[in-house]
C-alpha cells in the first residue's frame, strides 16, 4: 500500500484551500524565468513552455559523471541550492549534499559536482580559480564533466560529452524566446566560504548550463539553472540515535500518507524514562525521532528541527499544522510546529488523529519532502495466523501482438479479512491461469533459475515479475487469477481466488484443492460436488452475469456457499 514517490526535488508544499478535505499539493517554488529558444538535437522532440521547460529531456538516458580534475586540500561538506529547468518546469532545489575543497594557497576551489541534480556526487570534480582580489571564482567552460546517453526516434543510441558553462543569449524574438549563441566561463561570487551566482531572480539572465556541442557547431543545453549557490553545511549536526544497548519494541504505525492513502506498516518504538523514540514518524525514511513525555505521561512531544541525516539532501524533522488561513493565491498556509501524540497507558497506543496536524520531514529552509497525518501507533503482539484479504483491482493488458505476453496487474495488501495488518514477510501468492494453479518455469520466466509455485509478496525478477504485476507468456489463456497465502509457523491460510478475463469480468471463488471452505477453514478437504445458482436459487449450468452463488459440498458433508459477481 505504500505509495511510489515521484518527487524529483524537495519542494515547498501548500494546502489547496478549495479542497473539501484538506489536501496537500506539491508546489515547486517558481522562478520568473525567460523563455529559452534552444537548438534541438536531430530527431529529438523539442517543446517549450513559458518557463523554458525541455521535454526533449524525456529522451535522455543515463548520465555518467567522470572526474575532470583531482581535488586538493581537505574536503568539507556543503549544501547546494538552485532553480533548475526540468520536465516539470522551473523547480527549486535546496539542501543537496555536496563537497568542496580548497588548495593550500587558496587560489583554487574544487567542486565535487556542479550539477548535483543530474548525476551523482563525488564523481565529477571541477576546478574553479579564485580571482586576484578574492571576490569571485571562475569555472572554465572547456572542461568535460559527464557523458549523456540519449536515443533518437529511430532507436539509435548516441553519447554526448557534456560541459558546464554560462549561456550566452541573444533576443528576445517576437515570441519572447532567447537563442543560445554560445557559452562562456561561469563566474561565481565568493563571500568567505560561500559561492554563488549573483543575479536578479525577477529578471534573470545568467543561466548556468550542462551542455554539449553539436556537429553543426550549435549548442544544446541538457539542463540549465538559475541562482546556484554553495554554502557550508551547518556544523554540529547529530543524527538522533537510540541509547547504547536499547532494545526497541515492534509497533504497527497507522497513518494517512501524503496521497491521503491509509498506510499500515511495522515500525519500532523505544521508551527510556520520559524519552520516547519512534522510527516511522518520517514516512518512508526510517529515521529516529525523539520525543518527551509530559508530567502526566499522557502526551509525547516531538520537537521540530531534529537532524535526520543525509539522503542526498540534509534532512530535518519538520512537522507542521494548518488552521484554515490562506495566502493571496488561495492556498492554506503551512505553519511549523512540534508534533504531539497522546499516550493511553491502558492500551499502550500513541495517537494523533487531528487531520490538520502533520508529521513531516524536509530541508533546512523549511521545504517539505514527505508528510503524513492521522497517526495511531499500536503495540505489535507478534505474528499470529490470519486469513489474508483478497487480491483486487485485477486487469489484463494484451501484449501478445508485440511481445507474445499478457500482463496481469493486481493489488494485494498485507491485511487480513478484518483489515488488520499482517506481516508481509509471511505473505505470498499463487498465480492461476484458466482457473488452474500455475507454475512459473525458467523456460517462460527467463530470469528464474528454478520452478516457482508460491511467489513471495513483493518479489521481483527484474523483468517479468514485480510488486503488483506479472507478465504471462501463455497466448491461449482466457483468465488470470491471484490467491493470497499467509503462513505463520505450521498454519497456512488462503484468500479466495480472484480471477479476471480479457474483457474485464471478475470472478471470486475458493480454490478447491487448497481451501474448499473459503475463509473459515484452513484445512484442505476433498470436494465431492460443486453447483452454481442464481440469486433466486435457480441452478445454472455456468456462471451468468450478475450475482451467482457457488455451493460446494466436501467429503465430510460440510457445505460452503460463496457469492460470486460476474460483470
Amino acid at each position: 500500500m505504500k505509495k511510489l514517490l515521484l518527487l524529483v526535488a524537495a519542494a515547498t508544499l501548500m494546502l489547496g484551500a478549495t479542497a473539501a478535505t484538506p489536501k496537500i499539493a506539491t508546489q515547486a517554488k517558481q522562478a520568473s524565468v525567460l523563455k529559452l529558444n534552444q537548438v534541438a538535437k536531430t530527431d529529438v522532440n523539442k517543446e517549450y513552455t513559458a518557463t523554458g521547460m525541455l521535454k526533449s529531456q524525456a529522451n535522455a538516458g543515463a548520465m555518467r559523471a567522470k572526474a575532470a580534475v583531482t581535488p586538493e586540500g581537505e574536503t568539507k561538506p556543503y549544501m547546494f541550492s538552485a532553480y533548475l529547468s526540468s520536465l516539470f518546469g522551473m523547480s527549486y532545489y535546496s539542501g543537496i549534499a555536496v563537497n568542496i575543497s580548497k588548495s593550500e594557497d587558496g587560489s583554487k576551489v574544487f567542486f565535487d559536482n556542479m550539477f548535483p541534480m543530474s548525476f551523482n556526487n563525488g564523481e565529477t570534480w571541477v576546478q574553479g580559480n579564485v580571482s586576484t582580489d578574492g571576490t569571485s571564482v571562475v569555472i572554465p567552460a572547456d572542461v568535460s564533466v559527464a557523458e549523456m546517453d540519449w536515443t533518437d526516434s529511430a532507436g539509435e543510441l548516441h553519447t554526448d560529452i557534456c560541459y558546464v558553462g554560462e549561456l550566452v543569449l541573444s533576443g528576445p524574438d517576437e515570441e519572447g524566446y532567447y537563442t543560445i549563441e554560445g557559452v562562456k566561463e561561469a563566474v561565481y561570487a565568493k563571500d568567505g566560504d560561500t559561492y554563488f551566482v549573483e543575479d536578479d531572480l525577477n529578471n534573470p539572465m545568467r543561466y548556468i548550463a550542462l551542455f554539449d556541442y553539436e556537429p553543426d557547431g550549435s549548442i544544446y543545453a541538457w539542463d540549465y539553472m538559475l541562482c546556484p549557490s554553495f554554502e557550508p553545511a551547518p556544523e554540529g549536526l547529530e543524527v538522533v540515535e537510540l541509547p547504547e544497548g536499547a532494545e526497541p519494541a515492534e509497533f504497527i504505525y497507522y497513518y494517512n500518507d501524503s496521497w491521503e492513502e491509509p498506510v499500515m506498516e511495522k515500525g519500532l518504538v523505544y521508551v527510556d524514562g520520559d524519552d520516547v523514540y519512534m522510527n516511522d514518524l518520517t514516512p518512508g525514511l526510517d529515521a529516529w525521532v525523539k520525543g518527551t513525555k509530559d508530567k502526566l505521561g499522557t502526551t509525547v512531544t516531538f520537537p521540530q528541527g531534529q537532524f535526520l541525516g543525509i539522503d542526498g539532501y540534509y534532512l530535518f524533522y519538520t512537522p507542521f499544522y494548518v488552521d484554515g488561513e490562506v495566502d493571496e493565491d488561495g492556498y492554506l498556509i503551512v505553519k511549523p510546529g512540534d508534533f504531539e501524540l497522546t499516550f493511553d497507558p491502558e492500551t499502550g497506543v500513541y495517537s494523533n488523529l487531528d487531520e490538520n496536524k502533520y508529521s513531516a520531514y524536509g530541508l533546512i529552509d523549511g521545504s517539505l519532502y514527505d508528510y503524513a497525518n492521522s497517526y495511531q501507533v499500536k503495540p505489535y503482539a507478534g505474528d499470529v495466523p490470519a486469513v489474508p484479504s483478497d487480491p483486487y483491482n485485477l486487469e489484463i493488458y494484451d501484449y501478445t501482438a508485440s511481445w507474445g505476453q499478457y500482463c496481469l496487474y493486481y493489488d494485494l495488501d498485507p491485511l487480513d479479512v478484518d483489515g488488520n495488518w499482517i506481516n508481509p514477510e509471511n505473505l505470498s501468492y499463487y498465480l492461476y491461469v484458466d482457473g488452474e494453479q500455475y507454475t512459473l518455469t525458467p523456460e517462460v520466466f527467463t530470469m528464474l533459475e528454478e520452478n516457482m509455485d508460491l511467489i513471495p509478496y513483493g518479489f521481483a525478477d527484474g523483468w517479468d515479475i514485480g510488486n503488483g504485476y506479472i507478465y504471462v507468456g501463455e497466448p491461449l489463456m482466457t483468465t488470470l487469477g491471484v490467491q493470497a497465502v499467509y503462513t505463520v509457523g505450521e498454519e497456512t491460510n488462503y484468500s479466495n481466488v480472484v480471477s479476471v478475463d480479457l474483457e474485464g469480468n471478475v470472478t471470486v471463488v475458493p480454490a478447491p484443492q487448497l481451501n474448499p471452505d473459503g475463509l473459515n477453514n484452513v484445512t484442505a478437504k476433498q470436494i465431492t460436488s460443486v453447483a452454481i445458482y442464481d440469486a433466486e436459487g435457480r441452478k445454472l449450468d455456468a456462471a451468468q452475469k450478475g450475482v451467482n452463488v457457488v455451493k460446494m459440498v466436501a467429503s465430510d458433508g460440510t457445505v460452503k456457499a460463496v457469492k460470486m459477481y460476474k460483470k
